[in-house]
């Protein structure tokens, strides 16, 4: 093989090797590759990717990711509320909100009840707080569509406005989806105001509304409002779904089912209870001893510790809840309750994890770790790992076996040794 494969191989190297001495090394390769007979210059060159391993994992000032606490906050932060707005965003989690209706909690639904029920309803009581709908399958731009036939105070009574009505007096109102107007109507600019014929009527479009909007029963692509006199018209056997608002006394003769149901937000916020319940059960919660009452730190030092420590908590909720229906939302696998209790399990393990290998004064992640122990005198080798604050705060002993201690100790480092480290 030619010098220009062997000296590719070398590149290819040196990025394993840390980046401030990528340099010399490299060049330090290439120059003794010169004096490698051509035969044994493949086996020089493979080499070299121990070398260079070798070299990042001893490196003297290894670069730590998260290490300073505010980079690790604020890209807990930024997950957070990616997870939050892709849970925004997708249908299969939009669920766990609550409907973004006015007055949500005083709405409720009654399904299949039949025209003729819903005119006796809206004879006995006030017609202005029940509004009827029903689904009507057509073809519209030479694709199909499913159609809410309903009054025209549907959209009243959940506070969505929808612009003016239409101008014509027996003329339905039409409200499109952003997906029924890319598709059928090609984003035609101009289609707001131009009138259509649907269910033998004619109808004018008057709003293009977002695809999230509809959270009520029944799938809508598109909402034909029309007025009493044309709902007085619908056949008595037409089943659809009644709208009421405040209508407690329905509640005895119908099963009403509320708009704004909390059950799936509370199913997720006990599974995430349940996996911090677990969590001691696979991992142990103590953070270690720290001698705070020997040493004479300011209570500002131990509180920001405590803060820092429930700022993770709080923006690895969403992260491990969200996050979770998020990526099973890609997938299409119905598996929330699984991945909700094993993504809180994992995440609140990780809070503690973290937390543990931070030095308590300066919450910067200890490194150069350093096996302990007399290897010669144990079976099990040693004794335990030995980590260390940069800036010269102290040493964290972390025992592998029971050795007088059995939780991870703190040894503070006075101010006579702060020359020793880089601040």
């Amino acid at each position: 093989m030619n010098r220009r494969f062997h000296l590719a191989v070398l590149h290819i190297a040196a990025r394993l090797a840390p980046a401030p001495q990528r340099s010399e090394w490299l060049a330090e390769w290439q120059t003794e590759l010169c004096y490698v007979p051509p035969g044994r210059r493949t086996g020089f060159c493979l080499g070299a990717f121990p070398d260079a391993y070798w070299l990042r994992r001893n490196d003297p000032a290894p670069v730590v990711f998260l290490q300073c606490p505010w980079q690790c906050l604020s890209a807990l932060a930024i997950v957070a509320a990616l997870s939050l707005f892709f849970a925004h965003r997708l249908p299969a989690v939009q669920a766990f909100f609550p409907p973004p209706y006015a007055d949500a909690h005083n709405l409720v639904t009654i399904s299949g009840i039949s025209a003729a029920d819903y005119r006796t309803l809206a004879r006995e009581g006030d017609s202005s707080q029940l509004a009827f709908y029903y689904p009507l399958h057509t073809r519209l731009g030479g694709k199909r569509l499913t159609i809410m036939i309903a009054g025209r105070n549907l959209f009243a009574l959940l506070g969505i406005p929808i612009g003016a009505a239409p101008s014509g007096p027996s003329a339905g109102a039409l409200i499109l989806t952003d997906a029924a107007w890319r598709e059928n109507f090609h984003r035609d600019p101009r289609i707001v105001g131009r009138e259509l014929r649907l269910a033998e009527q004619p109808a004018q479009v008057t709003a293009i509304v977002s695809d999230r909007v509809w959270h009520l029963p029944g799938r809508a692509d598109a909402w034909l409002l029309i007025d009493e006199q044309s709902i007085a018209n619908i056949p008595e056997d037409a089943r659809g779904i009644v709208l009421a608002h405040g209508a407690a006394s329905l509640k005895d003769r119908f099963h009403c089912v509320a708009v704004s149901n909390s059950q799936p937000l509370l199913g997720l916020l006990i599974m995430t209870l349940i996996g911090a319940i677990v969590v001691p059960s696979v991992t142990s919660i103590t953070l270690g001893e720290y001698p705070w009452r020997q040493l004479a730190f300011p209570p500002a030092v131990k509180i920001r510790r405590w803060l820092f420590l429930a700022a993770k908590i709080v923006l690895i909720l969403p992260i491990v809840s969200f996050g979770s229906l998020d990526l099973l939302s890609l997938i299409a696998v119905n598996l929330q309750a699984h991945a909700l209790l094993v993504s809180s399990v994992l995440g609140f393990r990780w809070v503690l994890t973290d937390q543990r290998r931070r030095c308590p004064v300066c919450l910067r992640v200890l490194s150069h770790p350093t096996s302990i122990g007399q290897a010669s005198r144990t079976f099990l080798e040693w004794y335990g790992t030995e980590l260390m604050c940069t800036r010269g705060h102290g040493l964290l002993h972390v025992p592998e076996i029971p050795n007088g201690y059995s939780t991870p100790r703190w040894l503070h480092l006075d101010s006579s040794w702060s020359s020793l480290f880089c601040k």
